[in-house]
């Protein structure tokens, strides 16, 4: 099988190095020619994972050429490039019956669009599926385990033999409840790393965190989520890991929000997305369309753009979670 992959950061890399299994060959498709130049001569993504090696018989290029004979095509750009991404794989011979996964965790755009509606608007033809779950990128290309859920309307995707070394697949035709989870959870980790921050201690944190879930399912009955989807690998499973480990990238801004740092000045200095920035303020105004209650997210934002001082951040986060 013929694995075709848009995204050359730390999430794609892993994935690469996961695909890499007897009867898959693997392109890597990078962003520009100097970062596939820069691969082919390491053999590594020395910006994301100096040290791993990438076997030389995993393609890296950054030509989009690979997609007239891919069988299966991957993205694993950040959201926000996802309609010019989409775009540019359209001026290729893309099969009709490739199918597309998304593995992005994010909104586009300042609307209710998940990745999928992008998707679904430049290749309606094509079988379409979203992969998410508790995804350390370091540790997918490590090989150590971790479990994933795939999405897909009637479950399209579900026999598509595709093989990971080290993760597990299980499978739901929730296609909004698994993009939710995934673009929701980034926020929420954000709020997790001011807790850190303040030094909050684990008990706050975990009280946080069980608010924010209760927050998720909400939300996504509104959206026309199914509930249980929140208790598996997207839901929970992303949450914890997101909100808790040190690698996250949401989760180490909220801290250095907490440290005073101006949210934007962080964003702007960081080199790999931070999903969860653009994602507040999107989800606010869906919120606020839509008369949707969710004081934790509400919260958040007011953090993220609404200059906040230190004191009145730890009162706005402290109130939505322990308030009766």
């Amino acid at each position: 099988m013929k694995i075709s992959i848009i995204g050359a950061g730390a999430w794609g890399t892993a994935v690469a190095l996961s695909s890499f299994y007897p009867g898959h060959a693997i392109t890597l498709i990078t962003k520009s020619k100097q970062d596939a130049e820069e691969i082919n001569t390491h053999h590594e993504n020395i910006t994301f994972f100096p040290g791993i090696k990438i076997p030389e018989a995993i393609s890296v290029t950054h030509q989009y050429s690979s997609l007239a004979s891919c069988d299966v095509l991957f993205l694993i750009c950040p959201s926000n490039a996802i309609d010019d991404v989409c775009a540019r794989v359209k001026t290729y011979a893309l099969p009709t019956s490739t199918p597309i996964f998304s593995f992005c965790k994010g909104l586009p755009g300042a609307q209710w669009e998940p990745p999928s509606m992008y998707i679904h608007r430049h290749f309606p033809s094509h079988p379409f599926a979203v992969l998410s779950g508790p995804s350390y990128a370091r540790e997918v290309a490590l090989g150590l385990p971790t479990k994933l859920v795939l999405a897909s309307a009637n479950h399209c995707c579900r026999d598509i033999p595709i093989s990971f070394n080290n993760m597990t697949i299980e499978y739901t035709t929730d296609v909004i409840g698994v993009e939710l989870g995934g673009c929701l959870k980034n926020v929420y980790a954000i709020g997790a790393g001011i807790f850190d921050g303040f030094r909050f201690g684990d008990n706050a944190k975990c009280s946080y965190i069980t608010v924010c879930l209760h927050e998720m399912i909400a939300i996504g009955q509104k959206l026309g989520a199914e509930e249980s989807t929140f208790f598996g690998p997207s839901g929970l499973g992303d949450l914890l890991a997101t909100c808790s480990g040190n690698w996250s990238r949401n989760r180490a801004f909220g801290e250095k929000i907490a440290q005073n740092n101006n949210p934007k000045d962080i964003i702007d200095d960081s080199v790999a997305a931070i999903e969860g920035y653009r994602s507040a303020r999107t989800f606010y105004n869906i919120f606020q369309e839509k008369m949707i209650s969710a004081p934790i997210l509400e919260g958040l934002y007011h953090i993220l753009y609404g200059q906040l001082s230190r004191d009145l951040m730890q009162t706005t986060l402290l109130e939505t979670v322990f308030s009766k």
